[in-house]
Formats: structure tokens, C-alpha cells, sequence
């Protein structure tokens, strides 16, 4: 009896001693889900977004171009509603210079006449004003937004042909610049979109 409660004291030491040697179970992690997964959306990569630059103005040609005449020359433009003149320009090209229009949306008609003397008529005022040069060229476009206007009125570049351009009438839809030319002028006349631009050449004899 002694014995056998013996053997059964130790069966059960032996048993608790194997289930105190036993590792313990390791605590599972917890699962790490992605942004997407849990519903949250990932934060994006910032892209600085390139600011989209104004239109570019489209350049006038210079290659290509009609032949110079020494006359007169006119033209209807593109019609459209009434439009302003919006800026004013002049530049010196290889043996030509150029004076140059630009409208906001519409190329009105024109009329550009050369004439003898670079004295020109102001109107209304109905006073007469002598630019720089020996003869001119009256640049005339109708009908604009002749109220809009507050831009140049006067450019002197003193170019080879090109000596002054001024601002002689800005009234009631008309306006008209007077061009101070070096010679006897012959002039090619085009007109260009992106933006509405009318483009005076000119060189002289």
C-alpha cells in the first residue's frame, strides 16, 4: 500500500512538473493592416502641380513673309464683337522694323496709309504733332473699345526706319497711331491670332 500510494505521489509530481515546463503560448500580434485596408486612404505623395503658364504669345514670322509694297494697304480683320486695344509694341528686325497691335479677342478693320511728312493731325483736338523722321505711316483701326485704353501713347525706338510712334486719336471707336518713318516707306501689312495682333512692316528708300 505504502508503495503504491508512492508511485501515485510521484505519477503526479512528474505530471506537474512537465506542465510547469511547458513554454507558454505566445500572445499573437496583432495584425497591422494597411491604410487602405482599414479604410483610411493612404496619404498621397505631394506633386507640386506646375503652374500653367499664360498663354504664350504665338511670334510674329520672319521668315516667309509677303514682299514689301510701297502702297497703301488695308484690310476688314476677322470681324467679331468690338474689341480693345490692349497693348502696343515695336521691334528692330534684319532690315525692316516692325510696329505692332494686339487686341483682347478680335482683329478690327484697318487702314494703314503712308503719306510725305511725319506730321500728323490729333484728333479731336484737330492740332497737329511732328514725330521723329523725314515721311509716316497713319495706322488706323476701327471700330474698338476706344474707352478701355490705358496703355502707351508714345514710343520713340529711334529705329533705322522706324523713329517714333505715337498715339494721335483715340475717340469714339476709332483709334490711330502715327509712325515717324526714315525714308520713303514701303510696308507689309498681316495680321496674326494667339493673341489678335495687327503687324505693320516697314523699311524705307
Amino acid at each position: 500500500m505504502t508503495v503504491l500510494r508512492a508511485l501515485v505521489t510521484g505519477a503526479v509530481v512528474l505530471a506537474l512538473g512537465t506542465a510547469c515546463g511547458a513554454a507558454p503560448e505566445s500572445t499573437p500580434k496583432a495584425a497591422v493592416s494597411s491604410p487602405s485596408a482599414a479604410g483610411v486612404s493612404a496619404s498621397p505623395t505631394t506633386v507640386a502641380a506646375a503652374a500653367s503658364p499664360s498663354p504664350a504669345s504665338s511670334p510674329a514670322p520672319t521668315s516667309n513673309l509677303a514682299p514689301f509694297q510701297c502702297s497703301d494697304q488695308s484690310g476688314s480683320g476677322n470681324g467679331g464683337p468690338t474689341t480693345p486695344v490692349t497693348d502696343v509694341r515695336v521691334g528692330a528686325q534684319s532690315g525692316y522694323d516692325r510696329f505692332v497691335l494686339q487686341f483682347s479677342s478680335a482683329i478690327p478693320a484697318y487702314t494703314v496709309t503712308r503719306q510725305t511728312s511725319s506730321t500728323f493731325m490729333r484728333s479731336p483736338r484737330g492740332d497737329q504733332v511732328t514725330l521723329a523722321g523725314t515721311a509716316g505711316v497713319l495706322v488706323a483701326v476701327k471700330p474698338i473699345d476706344w474707352t478701355s485704353y490705358n496703355g502707351t501713347t508714345q514710343l520713340a525706338p529711334g529705329y533705322t526706319y522706324l523713329k517714333e510712334a505715337r498715339q494721335v486719336e483715340n475717340f469714339e471707336g476709332v483709334q490711330q497711331w502715327g509712325l515717324g518713318i526714315q525714308g520713303t516707306p514701303c510696308l507689309r501689312v498681316f495680321t496674326l491670332t494667339s493673341p489678335m495682333r495687327l503687324v505693320v512692316d516697314v523699311q524705307a528708300s
